[in-house]
């Protein structure tokens, strides 16, 4: 008997190693992003391969259609509510514009990669993801909404079945997703969020850039924690990696060279949403000039060195957030009116190119262009 049940655990061992779980944009040419069925059918897949993997129905676009939650949990309890206690939870939000679909390529390579163990087994947290938030705008495909975006060849579009910008809609919730989302986040009640993004605008050297939360909406203790600690660490391992990083170039038709304000994340957004309840949020936005393929890897390294940083930090994090919980309470008053004040300022290196004006081939007109022959650093 023991040599059947041996034999069974090898040829099931042997099937998954054959198995290469491939998403399909792993089997493109990098530059295709994953539809709405590949990604659901690639998820159950998942599902019916590893006991750490749950995709669940969670709540439901404006166009009827469901909304997925994909859950990696390693541990033998699965009731979030008796896991919280000692563990941490990652929350990913993707595709709330879908034609910004890195995040929603890179978490099906992530899920897959903890799922085989390719990735080392974390040991204290579970990690859950909104495979694509804005489902209405990922099956509205297409390929010219978003004109100057180095891929994919095809992609979603931004505004939902209603039209909705789902990143301007968090607090008022007008939108079926919003109150998905409301209610997803409310049952996972996660310590670390991150919603991938793709940006728009300059052009600059960098492939990755990111939106912390204003560290002013987690208070003092918190908020100096995320900023000097553990998100010092993520951008440090980014930089092992390869990818250099800035803050989110935050201009509308200027160039950078003389700084940018940073981006005030109010509720209305996802981080500012995910602050009111003491979460470390991040926006990732890689640069849409950069390969399709490169965007990916750097959401999916982000992402990584994130989820490493947290099984590190754990306790830490959430004790804080627990300290945070018992410091700001409700009946008092706090300023939440919060303004950028360009008196204060810090400088940084920055990376870009030159960039100048030359008469538009359509208008006739001055436009703005950047000469990638003129690279610089300047601070």
């Amino acid at each position: 008997m023991k040599l059947k049940y041996l034999l069974i655990f090898l040829s099931t061992s042997l099937f998954l190693a054959q198995k290469s779980f491939q998403t399909p944009f792993e089997k493109g040419n990098g530059n295709q992003t994953v539809t709405y069925d590949e990604m659901n059918a690639y998820y159950q897949d998942l599902t019916q391969h590893f006991n750490t993997i749950q995709y669940l129905k969670k709540g439901e676009d404006d166009n009827g259609k469901p909304i997925y939650v994909v859950i990696y949990n390693p541990f033998p309890e699965k009731d979030l509510d008796k896991l919280r206690k000692d563990k941490a939870i990652l929350f990913v939000n993707n595709g709330i514009h879908p034609g910004e679909p890195d995040g929603i390529d890179a978490t099906m390579m992530l899920m897959r990669d903890l799922a085989t163990g390719k990735i080392k087994t974390p040991q204290n947290f579970v990690i859950a993801a909104i495979s694509a938030y804005n489902v209405s705008g990922m099956l509205n495909r297409g390929s010219f909404s978003r004109a100057n975006q180095n891929g994919p060849g095809q992609y979603g579009f931004r505004g939902n079945a209603r039209n909705y910008d789902l990143n301007r809609d968090f607090i008022k919730a007008d939108s079926k997703n919003a109150r998905s989302f409301q209610e997803i986040y409310q049952w996972l009640q996660p310590d670390v969020f991150i919603d991938n993004h793709v940006s728009n605008g300059a052009d600059y050297q960098y492939t990755f850039t990111y939106i912390s939360t204003f560290k002013e909406r987690l208070g003092k203790v918190l908020g100096n924690y995320f900023y000097n600690d553990y998100q010092a660490k993520n951008l440090e391992g980014m930089k092992k990696l390869g990818y250099e990083s800035t803050p989110y170039v935050n201009i509308h038709g200027d160039v950078p060279d003389e700084g940018f304000a940073a981006f005030e994340d109010s509720p209305r957004y996802s981080t500012g949403y995910t602050s009111l309840f003491n979460s470390l949020g991040t926006v990732p936005e890689t640069h849409m000039l950069k390969p399709y393929d490169k965007r990916v890897d750097a959401t999916y390294q982000y992402m990584l060195v994130s989820l490493q940083n947290l099984d590190k930090d754990y306790k830490k994090i959430k004790q804080l957030r627990l300290d945070n919980l018992k410091q700001y309470k409700s009946g008092m008053q706090y300023g939440i009116r919060w303004k950028i004040d360009s008196t204060q300022f810090s400088t940084m290196d920055f990376k870009g190119y030159e960039g100048s004006y030359k008469p538009s081939d359509i208008s006739g007109k001055p436009r703005l262009y950047y000469d990638r022959n003129k690279p610089f650093t300047k601070r």
